[in-house]
């Protein structure tokens, strides 16, 4: 995988130097070292991002997948990253967008407790649509041929007769769940993202039905690759910023010295870095059928999925650590990385010769 990195590496360096010039003469240096490490934390990030996102790619069919692999997951990352917190905010407290992003921008203090205050709904909405997405794999809805990761547990569930009835009830479950432990002034806002999680992913499906029928105009699939997008974009947003519980935009600390604004150009730029190596890394993750030859990594991606619905189930009863919400993420992908080198070995002994 060195060399797929490496090479995923030239065009977001780029970008970063010349981003961090431009932070030094028109900001300050502070700017320029702060973009620095943001820059990296992205980076880092979206290398943890990167296989379960070519898992949601694998499921795109050319021309569309192409297009989610460059323009589509960048301009799906950075939306989702900086215009749904404020979008959020804005619902859950009835003010205008723009006001919503001009706090965001100017006033991140209050905006951080805004964010607080829409929090339980935001968690609840992601938490049902997230883990109806990952049911997809889970029961296996498109009953397709493959070898259960988790051996005979994890068969047993790809071989549910009604799979879509079972995600749907356990996703009402978890969520009356939720909502009973909650306060009781967060319980009214628990349930209705809840609810809104489940008529957000039907309506995705219908969409997606609709893009893929027989016969479809190839702009068709365009809506198809959208809907991909925002489902993932959506992953990256609950994973960052809800779990973690930090809003971009206000990202660098103000012990820095700089202003308002520019922390908002300098936590923009960095995520913007950031979604190019991830849309980079991705592709060429893709192109090479990474997740074909390591035959449990898009196990492992689903996984990331199912794990991130319950931490985020989890967050609206206790507070989630940091870390753990940060990282979970790698150890699953690197236990189904090591649990599909075997394999390879022996395949390789088998092919050499005598």
């Amino acid at each position: 995988m060195r060399p797929l990195v490496r090479r995923s590496l030239t065009l977001p360096l780029a970008l970063l130097a010349g981003a961090v010039v431009a932070a030094w003469l028109l900001i300050s240096p502070a700017a320029a070292l702060a973009l620095i490490a943001l820059a990296v934390l992205e980076i880092a990030m979206a290398a943890d991002s990167s296989v379960p996102m070519a898992g949601i790619a694998s499921r795109i069919h050319h021309p569309a997948r192409r297009i989610f692999l460059s323009v589509g997951l960048v301009a799906g990352v950075l939306a989702m990253r900086l215009i749904l917190p404020p979008a959020a905010v804005a619902v859950s407290l009835a003010e205008s967008p723009a006001d919503a992003a001009a706090e965001a921008v100017l006033q991140p203090s209050l905006f951080a407790e805004h964010l607080a205050m829409a929090r339980p709904g935001i968690a609840a909405f992601g938490a049902v649509f997230i883990w109806l997405v990952f049911s997809e794999y889970l029961f296996n809805v498109d009953r397709a041929p493959r070898r259960a990761w988790l051996g005979r547990f994890e068969a047993v569930l790809a071989d549910v007769r009604f799979p879509r009835i079972a995600a749907l009830t356990i996703a009402a479950g978890a969520g009356t769940a939720a909502a009973l432990l909650g306060t009781p002034g967060e319980r009214a806002a628990i349930a209705v993202g809840g609810a809104t999680g489940l008529a957000s992913y039907l309506g995705v499906k219908l969409a997606q039905a609709w893009a893929k029928r027989d016969a479809a105009p190839p702009w068709r699939l365009h809506v198809h690759a959208a809907t991909v997008v925002f489902e993932r974009g959506l992953t990256v947003f609950m994973l960052f910023e809800i779990l973690d519980g930090a809003y971009t935009l206000s990202s660098p600390s103000p012990e820095s010295g700089l202003s308002q604004v520019d922390q908002a150009l300098v936590a923009a730029g960095g995520v913007g870095v950031g979604a190019v190596f991830l849309a980079r890394l991705t592709a060429t993750v893709d192109s090479h059928q990474g997740l074909t030859r390591l035959r449990y990594l898009k196990a492992g991606a689903a996984y990331v999925l199912g794990v991130l619905s319950v931490l985020l189930w989890a967050s609206l009863a206790v507070p989630i650590p940091a870390a753990v919400a940060g990282w979970f993420g790698s150890l699953i992908i690197g236990a189904a990385l090591l649990s599909s080198l075997p394999r390879r070995r022996r395949g390789a002994r088998a092919v050499s010769p005598a």
